[in-house]
């Protein structure tokens, strides 16, 4: 037997899926709970890979203050339908003017809100499992580039051919780029930037046993984090 569908039931029918839905407060508590540990987890894996000359404690912190605040939003349009369509129109007119210079705090941003969104939607496991996938490929990664690393070369020495011809000779032993070189009067500064791994420094040693250099400086470059 078929039943026809009137016009004024279909109405009704969608007037009742735009009631707002109870959320249940046990269900809300376990998401909090949930985005606070795994906002932690965040938290944790942002400082120790962190490894700049200031560590901005601010900006850590409200990664773990993000997975909270998306997963109540989440939580909240996910049983009101015509709040949620609010919120979106909302969200859409904010514009946040604070520059992310480094591409990895884009990165730990988009990993806390990927992180509220899922917990929020109630996919706990997803939220767990992406959490301990993404760490083990931050540390597979920053394992693999461990082998090679880049320092800052400035070597001091007199204004001379034979002495110049001497230090390209040590230099170009390694792969390196030229980022400066500043002649004074009768001494050269030459800056260059090195990639070879952590025993091979004994550059310096060669470098400073050539006649007419006065100085040899060698720095580990870092930049905010050293994946």
């Amino acid at each position: 037997m078929i039943m026809a569908v009137s016009t004024q039931d279909v109405i009704k029918n969608s007037i009742l899926k735009l009631v707002p839905q109870t959320i249940d407060p046990l269900s809300l508590v376990i998401s909090m709970i949930v985005a606070v540990l795994i906002g932690g987890g965040i938290f944790l894996a942002y400082k120790k890979s962190f490894t700049g000359v200031v560590y901005d404690h601010s900006f850590n912190t409200s990664l773990v203050i993000m997975t909270i605040l998306v997963t109540i939003i989440i939580v909240t349009i996910s049983s009101n339908i015509t709040l949620s369509l609010g919120m979106v129109g909302a969200l859409s007119i904010v514009r946040y003017r604070t520059a992310v210079k480094n591409p990895l705090d884009l990165m730990f941003m988009f990993w806390s809100i990927t992180e509220g969104i899922v917990i929020g939607a109630g996919y706990y496991y997803i939220a767990v499992v992406c959490f301990i996938v993404v760490t083990i490929a931050f540390i597979l990664l920053k394992r693999i580039k461990d082998g090679d690393k880049t320092f800052v070369l400035v070597v001091n020495y007199k204004n001379e051919q034979k002495t110049d011809e001497e230090v390209r000779k040590t230099v170009i032993k390694n792969n390196f780029k030229l980022r400066s070189k500043i002649v004074k009067n009768d001494i050269t500064e030459l800056t260059l930037e090195l990639v070879m791994k952590t025993e091979n420094t004994n550059i310096t040693n060669e470098l400073s046993h050539i006649e007419g250099v006065n100085g040899v400086t060698l720095v580990h470059y870092r930049g905010n984090y050293e994946l």
